[in-house]
Order: C-alpha cells, then structure tokens, then sequence
C-alpha cells in the first residue's frame, strides 16, 4: 500500500469502535477477576497491573498499525500525537519499552499527551491508552480526513 494522504472517516470511527470494544474488553476481565478472586487476593492486582501495562501497550501497536501507512509530510513533526505514538511504538519495538529519542521528531515532553522522558519505562495504563488513543485519532481526523466529522 502506498502512502496515505487521506482516511474515509467511516474507516476512523471503524477504528475508533474497534479499540472501544477491546478497552471495555480489558474492563470487563479486570473487573471479573477483582469480583471473582478468593479471599486471598494479593497476587491478583499485581498480575492485573502487569496485564493492563501488557495488554495496552500492545493496544498502542495495533492503533499505531491502523494507520501506519500515514504520510510523514501531512502528519507534520510538531511534537503532535501522531509523532507521540510514533515515537512511543518504536521505543516498544525497538528499545525493550523504553521511551527513546528520535532525531527527526522533536518531542517535548512537556507539549505531550502523556510527558513521557527519554529513558521512562512505556508502561500505559488503560487511563494513559485512552488518553493517547483519544489525541491520536483527533490528529487523524484534523491531519487526515477531510469528511465530516
């Protein structure tokens, strides 16, 4: 596939139904595993913190694959989310998790979704994915779609 330009926003609010249902999944098994547990449950929010870190920094991949094919030239190198989620999904892939530079994106922390440092562990939250998720699809719709919103 080559470079994209534009996005049908049928196809953004595809995307964006999608990763509410798979935010409402990780929800739903959580709270499951919270009303479920035995009387004994100290290892239990523990192995649910390291799911949740897991489970939506993958998420982070996917939404970043839902649109990978993106133009660098239309989605700017301004620090936006779109180079937040950029940088975020190299640094998972590339960097063992942890947030690294990219010489050709300055990202000011301070200007960011979610001021992660160079060097801070990416361990997203499902507030923090939300979050993140949330701006990026806006960048997409802003950057990107030219329908009607």
């Amino acid at each position: 596939m080559l470079g994209m330009k534009e996005y049908e926003q049928d196809y953004i609010d595809a995307c964006r139904s999608r990763i509410e249902s798979q935010i409402a999944v990780f929800y739903e098994v959580a709270q499951s595993a919270r009303d479920h547990g035995d009387a004994d449950v100290s290892g239990l929010e523990g192995a649910l913190e390291s799911l949740e870190y897991e489970y939506f920094n993958n998420m982070l991949i996917v939404l970043d694959g839902y649109f990978v094919h993106r133009l660098r030239g239309v989605e700017g190198k301004d620090g936006n989310a779109l180079n937040e989620v950029r940088v975020m999904t190299r640094s998972l892939m590339e960097n063992g998790g942890t947030m690294m530079a990219d010489p050709t994106i300055p990202l000011d922390p301070a200007r960011s979704v979610l001021r992660l440092e160079v060097g801070a562990p990416v361990t997203l939250t499902l507030q923090q994915y939300r979050r993140i998720s949330d701006a990026f699809l806006r960048e997409i719709e802003s950057r990107f779609s030219h329908d009607e919103v």
